[in-house]
């Protein structure tokens, strides 16, 4: 069963997508898919570009898919995957909740002359 992302979600459902994302193929599915954002890719359009095997292909995607990651679209025989934009902007704010709250972890480009306002400037 697919996952939506919550507004709110657990650190026990966060884990769960970077524990996903922890294996190289789905990094690169999901970067590939980040380029084709909005629309997405077809399957044979992805396994053409990364050169995986349909099975293990297919194996990667549901698991994307099974975290929230991506979501599908069917087209007539084509299924089209693509990123859900708003998973991997939770990831993002998990990520930079801390150094934007108490601790100015990150310093994005850009705001160096300012230090004082670090990664949420």
């Amino acid at each position: 069963m697919e996952k939506t992302p919550s507004s709110t979600p657990s650190v026990e459902s966060i884990a769960e997508i970077f524990s996903a994302l922890g294996q190289v193929s789905r990094l690169q599915i999901v970067r590939l898919l980040l380029a084709a954002y909005p629309k997405g890719l077809p399957a044979g359009e992805i396994q053409k570009e990364l050169g995986i095997s349909a099975p293990t292909l297919s194996h990667h995607l549901e698991k994307l898919r099974q975290v929230g990651v991506l979501q599908t679209e069917k087209d007539r025989q084509w299924i089209w995957y693509s990123v859900r934009s708003e998973a991997l902007k939770q990831l993002m704010e998990f990520l930079y909740a801390e150094c934007c709250t108490r601790n100015h972890v990150v310093v994005l480009e850009g705001s160096a002359d300012d230090s004082d306002q670090g990664c949420c400037a």
